[in-house]
């Protein structure tokens, strides 16, 4: 945005100049004057727009992910290195720094669930299921995505990590993974000329050295109920919780 903004700069101080030097008689020198005058009124106005526009951007773009503090930090990378363990012992639900990404919830009259997966890496989906106690057995199987916080260079972007789709038939429960998601992190420093007399020299220095970077844990969530017979199928890697 500056470089356009200094290329109009140039074009209307070089129509200045050349209107002023052609000028040949004083009808010439005010019809001149007269386009001097709506170019630099058109450069205000471009100028305006620019501002209006410029601001819109910062603020869209400061927007879409949120500032997290160095304590959030701290939570969610104790939550991902802890995240096996509080599933392993049945405190997932309740542990800090984890969060309800996504819910599902489907009627099923079967007593048999296969649940299998379209993943086409070869990695196997993480699932874990849990029956339901006696008083919650509604025929209903519940699907929760439990996660941790992603944070790069202090920014949560968990919100922008889609969850995976999830569809049920007769036969039981069919997993597509998320699409990828595609970041693109930048930064921007002053320019030279002023940053060799203001600022500390970084030569030799990474521009992302000091970057943080958390990368979030999830896993599949499976409530059913007691007389449901759960099937690992292709691309599915189940654990039970008693």
């Amino acid at each position: 945005m500056k470089n356009i903004l200094f290329l109009i700069l140039i074009i209307v101080v070089a129509i200045i100049i050349g209107s002023a030097t052609k000028s040949a008689n004083t009808k010439m020198i005010l019809f001149r004057g007269k386009i001097i005058d709506f170019v630099i009124a058109a450069y205000i106005v471009l100028l305006l727009i620019a501002t209006a526009v410029t601001f819109g951007i910062m603020i869209k773009q400061e927007s879409k992910s949120e500032r997290v503090s160095a304590e959030e930090i701290s939570k969610a990378v104790r939550a991902g290195e802890n995240f096996a363990d509080y599933v392993e012992t049945g405190m997932l639900p309740d542990a800090d720094g984890v969060f309800v990404n996504q819910e599902w919830h489907f009627p099923y009259e079967s007593n048999r669930l296969i649940i299998t997966s379209k993943t086409s890496d070869g990695n196997q989906n993480w699932v874990v299921v849990e029956r339901k106690k006696e008083l919650d057995d509604n025929n209903q199987v519940d699907i929760v995505q439990y996660a941790t916080k992603s944070i790069i260079d202090d920014y949560d972007y968990s919100h922008h990590l889609k969850p995976p789709k999830i569809t049920v038939n007769e036969h039981g429960i069919i997993i597509e993974p998320s699409e990828q998601t595609e970041l693109k992190l930048a930064k921007f420093t002053k320019e030279f000329t002023i940053s060799q007399f203001t600022e500390k020299q970084f030569a030799n220095q990474r521009i992302f050295g000091g970057v943080n970077n958390v990368r979030g844990q999830d896993v599949l969530y499976l409530y059913v109920p007691q007389s449901v017979e759960v099937v690992e199928g292709n691309g599915i890697y189940l654990q039970f919780i008693d």
